[in-house]
């Protein structure tokens, strides 16, 4: 076989796989009519628009388009009623945002740990209710959705809250229902990587009409979307048409996308499973439609002789395969960790608990010291000859594992 690109062979992936963001004359067009317009900050046509064809998409009553889709967390919670004296359950395993927003609210965060999914686990929540727990945050991570059933029945019974981040899960569905409206109120990101993006951007979804009002009020300064009375105290953190226009073109391709990536993930995992070693999670029957962030493997070192996970990206990395690490676990992550310098936190009464420092999440810190690793949705939006490239990186990397080890 052809030496190893990291050693200065060949790579196997010569040329780029598919661009991300997509995009065409249709976001051009749209771009231009909000430029020549002269209404290019909030509440236009593009976002109305935009609002009521992705609430639809959703299969959600209402839609409140926001600045982005960390934010939107934070403005979920409130929206809810969390606030000081409370806790909020979140998984251990994501980005920052949804531990992040419980702070920003004014509560507790209590760490969760994940599940062979990935996701937020039902045993988890259960074992760390308490009288002040207000609320929980599901994320559907990278290529799965949560264990929705259970968590909603965890939820009733201690009557918690649900806000569910969907800034993976784009076009996901569970049961034929959107991602976002299972529980009490869903968020979306737009940033760069996610699946549909504007650069920046978020939305929420719900089917209470009382939150979205709330919801808006908190995004609009505090003002009520009809009538001329205050709703009460609010940030600015609206949408801007541009933003809007982009979305409403990426909305139309979004469908399409995500039959795309199916198709050639369903590929990947049936050619993976020859590949022992690098095993994508697997489907879930009551996903009826699955979005893909990123698809998440699980990295079995002895099968790839015991090749340190870094290694194997950089390999994967040489070879042209943009591999990367899952997120960090939150409570030993150092954006997080920095918070403990601050003001704030040094005059806090108990601040690591207040933080959640204390926690122990031994399925999360499996995943994230080394046992997982995470493919971009964009591999996947070309054809199958891009897969089997992603495959046959895998493949040359296994077979050089003792090599690479020994040169590492």
């Amino acid at each position: 076989m052809a030496a190893m690109a990291l050693n200065g062979g060949t790579p196997v992936r010569h040329r780029p796989f598919p661009r991300w963001p997509e995009h065409d004359d249709t976001e051009r067009a749209l771009l231009l009519q909000v430029l020549e317009s002269g209404v290019w900050a909030y509440e236009g046509p593009m976002e109305q628009a935009f609002s009521e064809r992705f609430a639809k998409a959703c299969g959600a009553a209402h839609a409140v388009c926001v600045s982005n889709g960390t934010v939107s967390l934070e403005m979920c919670l409130r929206g809810l009623g969390v606030g000081p004296g409370d806790e909020v359950i979140v998984p251990a395993l994501t980005w920052t945002a949804p531990a992040w927003a419980a702070v920003q609210a004014g509560a507790d965060v209590v760490f969760a740990d994940v599940g062979a999914d990935w996701c937020l686990a039902p045993s988890s929540i259960e074992e760390r209710v308490t009288p002040r727990a207000k609320a929980l945050v599901v994320v559907h991570t990278y290529c799965q959705l949560a264990e929705m059933d259970e968590i909603l029945a965890i939820a009733r019974r201690h009557d918690l809250a649900v806000v569910e981040d969907c800034a993976h899960a784009h076009g996901s569905r569970w049961r034929g229902r959107g991602a976002g409206t299972l529980g009490d109120v869903g968020s979306y990101s737009f940033q760069l990587s996610k699946s549909m993006t504007a650069g920046e951007g978020g939305v929420v979804v719900t089917n209470d009409k009382l939150l979205a009002e709330q919801l808006y009020a908190l995004k609009n300064c505090g003002r009520r979307q009809h009538g001329t009375a205050p709703f009460g105290f609010g940030g600015n953190h609206r949408m801007t048409e541009f933003q809007a226009a982009v979305l409403l073109a990426q909305l139309q391709r979004l469908d399409m996308q995500v039959a795309r990536r199916a198709v050639n993930v369903g590929h990947f995992r049936s050619m993976a499973a020859r590949l022992p070693g690098l095993t994508p999670l697997p489907p879930k029957p009551h996903v009826t439609r699955q979005g893909v962030y990123a698809l998440a493997l699980d990295y079995e070192p002895s099968l790839f002789q015991d090749l340190p996970v870094d290694l194997l990206i950089a390999s994967l990395n040489a070879e042209g395969i943009p591999a990367r690490r899952p997120y960090e676990v939150v409570y030993r992550s150092p954006l997080w960790l920095s918070g403990m310098t601050s003001r704030r936190w040094q005059r806090s009464e108990q601040p690591a608990r207040r933080l959640g420092l204390d926690a122990s999440c031994p399925t999360a810190e499996r995943i994230a010291g080394g046992r997982g690793i995470v493919l971009p949705h964009q591999l996947f939006l070309g054809t199958e000859n891009d897969v089997d490239d992603v495959l046959e990186a895998i493949d040359k990397v296994r077979c050089h594992a003792s090599e690479l080890r020994h040169h590492a």
